[in-house]
C-alpha cells in the first residue's frame, strides 16, 4: 500500500534540480520587460494550477469510496504480490497535514487457499509528504485494530501462504526466469545493502492483534492473542527507540494461555547492517529477563552476541505459569514429591554468540535455591548433508534437591508481580496454566528427531543431596549419532553402594529400539526403604542386575513390548515374614491337624535371599516371578499396571523339604506342597492385605493330603501284615476305594 501512494506522489511531484536550474538561467537572461511579462503569466499560471488542484481535491474527495477506487487498490496489491485483497469497508483519504490513507474492514487472502490470510477492522497509514517529495518514507502514523493473521501448514507442508499452491489460478505471480535471477546475483552488495530506501515511523501502533499458528505435518499448533504494541519514532537509520509490546501465549499443550512482555530499547542501521537491542525487559511471571543483543553484519556474514540475566523467581510460580506444574488447592491435604515449603528460588545468567553456522554459549549459571551450575554449549547448524552438531558440558559441586522435594503440603507460591526499576511496565500474573493430559497413544518417539542431529556431552555432580539422600560421583555422557541415543551413568556412591547403567534408543527403523542395562550393587536397603516404604520390613544390601529391551513408536509400546530379566539378591538380611505367617495361618485353619504356625518367628535371617523376574511383553501381563529364602519358595505369574496403580499376580507358595536348609520348620507332610495365593491390590492398600489363599483350592489341597496320608499308612500296613501273595490284590482294592 505504501508503494502504491509513494508511486503516485513521485510522479505527481513538483520539478527536480536539473529543471529548476535551467528555468532560473532562462529567466535571468531576459529582459526586465520580458521579466514582468514572464512574471504575470507565471502567477496566472500558478492561479490556474492551484484552481485546478483544489476541484481535483475535492472531485477526488467526492468519490474517494467509490468502487473504482478500491478496485485499482485491489488490483495492485493482487499483481504486486498474488493475494486478493477485500476492503469491505469504506475507504477515506487526507492530505493534510500529512497525507493518509484509513481502511476499514481490510481481508487479504491466497487465491490458492480457502483460507483467509489476514484481516483488520480499521488501519490508518499517515505519510508525510515533504518527505516523500525528498525520497523518504516518513510515516506519521501506522496503526491497525484487531489485526490478525491466519498462518496454517496442512499436512503435506504446504502452507496457505503459498501462492504457487495447486489451485492458483488468479494473481498468480510467475516465477522469476533464470536470465532474472541472474541479474539479482550480479547486482552489486551495494545496491542490496546500504542503498536500502529510508523508512521511519513517527508512531507505530498495534492494538489487540492476534496470530493463528498451525501445523499438520508437525502436529503443531500455537496462538498469540490479545498483542499490543507500541513505538515511537521508529526507524531504521541508526537512531535508538523504545518499543513496548505484550500478547498471550498458548499452545496444544496447555488449557490457559500465559502473558508475556517485551520492553526494550533498539538502535537499526539497516544499511550498515547492524541492530542493537538494549535494556531488554522480556516478563514471563514471576521471572524477568534482562540484557542486550547485538547484531552485525546483516548483509555479509551474519553474526551476533548478547547477555541475558534473570531476576530471582520462584521456580513452582514459573512452572505453575508454564503448565510444567498444578496449582495446588488451599484445601488439598494431599502430598506430593512436587509440594514446597522453602519456596525455592532460581536465576540464571547467560552469554552468548553466533553466526550462520551456529551459535556459542561460553557461559551459562544457573543458582537454583542455594546450588550453583555451570554449563557450556556450542551448536553448529545443519549444512548440505551434514546434520546440526551439539556439544555441551554441565558442571556442578552440589546440587540441593531438598526444597523441590518436600512432602508437606504447603500454599500455592504466589506469583507476585515483577518491578526492575521505575520505567518498568508492570504484567499482571497470568493465569495458571494446566498441562493437558498425555495421549492415550503414549508419548511419541520421534525418529526423525534422533536423526536430524548429532549431540556429545557430559554432566559431572560431585554431590546431589534429595532430602536425607546423598549421591556422589556423578558421571553422565550422552552422545547421538546417526539416529542412535546412548546414555552412560558411570558407577554412583548411593546408599553405602554404587549405581552403573546405560541406555540406548535406536530411532533408525520406523519402530526404535530400546535397550537397558542396569547394575546395582550393595545397597543398603535400610537406607533405601524411606523412600520406597514398602520395603522397611526388608534389611540387608542389595544388589541387581536389570537387563530390558523394547521396540515401539510412542512410549506406551514401548511398555507393551518390554522383554528380559531382572535378577536380585540380598545378602545380610534379615526379612519381616509378616505377611507369609499370616496367609500360612489362615491356610492352617482349613487343615485338620492344626499346625505349629504360630511358632514362627518373626523376623528370619535367611542364608540365601534372592530371586528373578521375568518380562515378555510388558509389565501388566505375563511376567514369571520367583523368590528364593532358604527353603521357602515363592512362584507365579502377572503383572503391575503403572496407571492404575495396582498389581495381580497367581502365586504359589512352597516350603521345601530337604536338601534344603530348612529355616521355616513344617510337617513333613507339607514339605514341597505349593499352596495357591492370590496377591491382588493397589500399591496404597496397606501390606496385610496384598495377599490372600486360595480356599477352594486349599481344601482340595488338604482332601488330598488326608487322602495321601490314608494310603500311605494302609500300604504300610499292607507291606507289614500281609502275605506277598496278597499284597498286590490288597492294593488295588485300596485304590479303588481311595479313587
Amino acid at each position: 500500500m505504501v508503494q502504491v501512494i509513494t508511486q503516485s506522489v513521485k510522479l505527481s511531484g513538483a520539478p527536480g534540480l536539473d529543471e529548476f536550474v535551467t528555468l532560473y538561467k532562462k529567466f535571468a537572461l531576459t529582459n526586465h520587460t520580458d521579466q514582468v511579462d514572464m512574471i504575470k503569466k507565471l502567477a496566472r499560471l500558478l492561479l490556474g494550477l492551484v484552481l485546478l488542484l483544489i476541484v481535483a481535491v475535492v472531485i477526488l474527495l467526492m468519490s474517494v469510496n467509490t468502487d473504482q477506487n478500491k478496485a485499482a487498490i485491489q488490483a495492485a496489491v493482487l499483481s504486486s504480490t498474488g493475494y486478493e485483497l477485500t476492503i469491505a469497508g469504506d475507504m477515506d483519504i487526507s492530505f493534510f497535514p500529512s497525507v493518509g490513507l484509513t481502511l476499514n474492514d481490510v481481508r487479504l487472502k491466497n487465491p490458492a487457499s480457502p483460507l483467509e490470510l489476514a484481516s483488520t477492522s480499521a488501519a490508518l497509514l499517515q505519510v508525510d509528504l515533504r518527505a516523500l517529495i525528498g525520497g523518504e518514507i516518513f510515516i506519521r502514523e501506522l496503526s491497525t485494530d484487531d489485526f490478525h493473521i491466519n498462518y496454517y501448514i496442512d499436512a503435506q507442508g504446504i502452507s496457505n501462504w503459498n501462492t504457487q499452491a495447486p489451485g492458483l489460478s488468479v494473481g498468480s505471480t510467475p516465477a522469476p526466469t533464470q536470465s532474472s535471477s541472474t541479474q539479482l546475483q550480479n547486482i552489486p552488495a551495494a545496491a542490496n545493502g546500504p542503498d536500502i530506501v529510508t523508512v521511519s515511523f513517527e508512531q507505530l501502533r498495534i492494538e489487540n492483534a492476534s496470530v493463528d499458528i498451525q501445523d499438520l505435518s508437525q502436529g503443531l499448533r500455537y496462538s498469540v492473542n490479545n498483542l499490543n504494541l507500541s513505538s515511537q519514532n521508529t526507524n531504521i537509520e541508526g537512531l535508538p527507540f523504545d518499543v513496548e509490546m505484550d500478547f498471550n501465549f498458548l499452545n496444544n499443550g496447555m488449557t490457559k494461555p500465559m502473558t508475556m512482555g517485551f520492553r526494550g530499547n533498539i538502535t537499526a542501521d539497516i544499511n550498515a547492517g547492524n541492530i542493537d537491542v538494549r535494556n531488554i525487559n522480556f516478563n514471563l511471571t514471576p521471572m524477568l529477563l534482562l540484557g542486550e543483543i547485538s547484531i552485525s553484519n546483516l548483509h555479509d556474514a551474519l553474526a551476533y552476541q548478547g547477555s541475558l540475566s534473570s531476576n530471582e523467581f520462584h521456580v513452582f510460580g514459573l512452572m505453575q505459569t508454564i503448565g510444567a506444574r498444578e496449582t495446588q488447592d488451599e484445601f488439598d491435604a494431599s502430598g506430593s514429591l512436587m509440594q514446597d515449603t522453602a519456596n525455592p528460588l532460581a536465576s540464571i545468567n547467560l552469554n552468548f554468540s553466533g553466526d550462520d553456522a551456529g551459535i556459542e554459549i561460553p557461559e551459562m549459571i544457573l543458582q537454583l535455591s542455594n546450588s550453583t551450575i555451570e554449563a557450556e554449549a556450542n551448536v553448529n547448524f545443519a549444512s548440505g548433508l551434514q546434520p546440526a552438531n551439539i556439544s555441551y558440558e554441565i558442571v556442578s559441586n552440589q546440587i540441593d534437591l531438598t526444597p523441590f522435594l518436600a512432602s508437606s503440603t504447603s500454599e500455592e507460591i504466589p506469583t507476585d508481580e515483577v518491578t526492575a526499576g521505575a520505567d518498568n511496565v508492570a504484567i499482571e500474573p497470568t493465569d495458571t496454566v494446566t498441562p493437558a493430559p498425555p495421549p492415550a497413544a503414549g508419548t511419541p518417539i520421534s525418529s526423525e528427531l534422533l536423526n536430524s542431529f548429532n549431540v556429545i556431552g557430559s554432566i559431572a555432580i560431585e554431590s546431589l543431596l534429595a532430602n536425607e539422600f546423598q549421591f556422589t560421583g556423578i558421571n553422565i555422557f550422552t552422545n547421538i549419532e546417526d539416529g542412535v541415543l546412548d546414555v552412560e551413568l558411570q558407577p554412583v556412591s548411593a546408599f553405602e553402594g554404587s549405581i552403573a547403567g546405560n541406555i540406548r534408543l535406536d530411532g533408525r527403523n520406523e519402530d526404535a529400539a530400546l535397550s537397558t542395562q542396569l547394575s546395582v550393587s550393595q545397597l543398603n536397603v535400610i537406607d533405601l526403604a524411606p523412600s520406597v516404604s514398602r520395603l522397611n520390613s526388608v534389611t540387608g544390601n542389595l544388589d541387581v542386575e536389570v537387563d530390558l529391551s523394547a521396540s515401539g513408536q510412542n512410549s506406551n509400546e514401548l511398555m507393551d513390548s518390554l522383554t528380559g530379566s531382572t535378577t536380585f539378591a540380598i545378602t545380610e538380611n534379615s526379612v519381616d515374614i509378616g505377611v507369609i505367617k499370616q496367609v500360612f495361618t489362615a491356610i492352617s485353619a482349613l487343615s485338620p491337624t492344626g499346625s505349629t504356625i504360630e511358632q514362627w518367628p518373626d523376623v528370619i535371617r535367611f542364608a540365601e535371599l534372592g530371586g528373578f523376574i521375568l518380562f515378555n511383553g510388558g509389565l501388566t501381563e505375563n511376567q514369571q516371578i520367583n523368590l528364593r529364602m532358604d527353603n521357602f519358595d515363592i512362584s507365579g505369574t502377572g503383572g503391575i499396571d503403572p496407571m492404575q496403580q495396582n498389581f495381580d499376580y497367581d502365586l504359589l507358595f512352597t516350603i521345601l523339604g530337604e536338601p534344603y536348609l530348612q529355616t521355616i520348620s513344617v510337617d513333613e507332610l507339607y514339605h514341597d506342597v505349593s499352596w495357591p495365593v492370590e496377591c491382588a491390590a493397589n500399591f496404597a492398600d496397606e501390606v496385610n492385605q496384598y495377599c490372600r489363599p486360595d480356599f477352594t483350592q486349599v481344601r482340595e489341597i488338604f482332601t488330598q493330603l488326608g487322602t495321601n496320608a490314608v494310603r500311605n499308612r494302609l500300604n504300610e500296613a499292607i507291606t507289614d501284615q500281609l502275605p506277598e501273595e496278597v499284597r498286590d490284590g490288597a492294593r488295588g482294592l485300596l485304590r479303588n476305594l481311595l479313587n
